[in-house]
């Protein structure tokens, strides 16, 4: 019977293959498949998973006629088996490694925008190091990437640092301070003219993102304490190239990390247009990884040629 308790020594008792078997159902949402997949027949499956659910003394599927899903219990313990999973694979990996026989793939998470300015230069030193790595990126929003941390299933996270943004799993090591600033076309009346008031800017129409609030805020915020009336927003766009293309064809305005105007060839035709105060708070970038997991070598190489990177980055803007 399980009653949602399990003795230590049931527990002692799971065995690896047998949070391989329970994984490999989730992806599949079906024993059928899963079996498959495994090269199992579907009793043989069944029987590990329920000697599974036996040892821990809770039930981790639902089936249904559609396939299974996870019940509470197995949502809680699949962030532990995929855990498990991941960390066994690296410990392969890094046995490899110390062998000299393994190539290390350095499993990398970031956002759009700090993919863009901090990779290439980052990527192009890391491969350049003499050994046989390589990188495999994974690109998504902050959340999604420190769930995908926490299970192993990405090695690192580059992203910003905000209230809780590193906790006792998560450890962070600061790569720069990101500087956002009001750009425009390299012939808007205002560029190259020196430091410029918000009533300057209010003259202007501006192109925004549409997923960054708070900095929409901010750029309210200053308006409102100049006595101005907020942006008149021209278009509002998700996608920075997306603006910057908007900006070249026209006298408007926005606002883009410094970093990206920089480095990036694509935002070359954009110039900072320096305010008079500044408007936004510099952004702390950090690379985020497991405090509890095992870096590999090939993992702390990139995170060094990373920090590298970041420092030069810093002293340009």
């Amino acid at each position: 019977m399980l009653d949602g308790r399990a003795s230590p020594v049931s527990i002692r008792r799971v065995e690896l293959r047998q949070l391989r078997h329970f994984e490999e159902i989730v992806n599949a949402s079906s024993f059928g498949q899963a079996a498959e997949r495994l090269h199992l027949t579907q009793p043989a499956l069944s029987k590990s998973i329920r000697n599974l659910e036996q040892s821990l003394g809770v039930q981790l599927f639902e089936r249904h006629p559609a396939g299974v899903s996870l019940t509470e219990y197995g949502r809680v313990f699949l962030d532990y088996a995929a855990l498990v999973n991941s960390e066994l694979a690296r410990a392969t990996d890094h046995l490899a490694e110390l062998k000299g026989r393994g190539a290390g793939v350095v499993r990398v998470g970031a956002g759009a925008t700090v993919m863009k300015y901090l990779m290439p230069e980052t990527v192009r030193r890391f491969l350049d190091g003499g050994e046989p790595n390589s990188i495999s990126f994974v690109q998504d929003g902050r959340a999604n990437l420190a769930a995908r941390l926490r299970r192993g299933e990405i090695d690192v996270m580059i992203g910003s640092v905000g209230a809780g943004a590193a906790d006792d799993d998560l450890h962070a090591e600061p790569v720069l301070q990101d500087v956002i600033g009001v750009v425009a076309a390299r012939g808007h009346p205002l560029a190259g003219g020196g430091a410029v008031a918000v009533a300057d800017l209010a003259r202007y129409r501006w192109i925004l993102p549409d997923s960054s609030e708070s900095e929409n805020d901010r750029l309210a915020g200053a308006f409102r304490r100049a006595g101005c009336k907020g942006p008149d927003v021209a278009v509002r766009v998700s996608s920075s190239l997306f603006m910057s293309q908007w900006l070249k064809d026209g006298p408007f305005l926005s606002y883009l990390p410094k970093a990206l105007v920089t480095r990036v060839e694509e935002y070359r035709h954009l110039v900072p247009i320096e305010t008079a105060e500044p408007i936004w708070a510099p952004v702390p970038i950090a690379v985020f990884y497991r405090r509890r997991s095992v870096m590999l070598r090939s993992t702390r190489r990139f995170v060094n040629r990373l920090k590298e990177v970041g420092a030069e980055l810093q002293r340009e803007i």
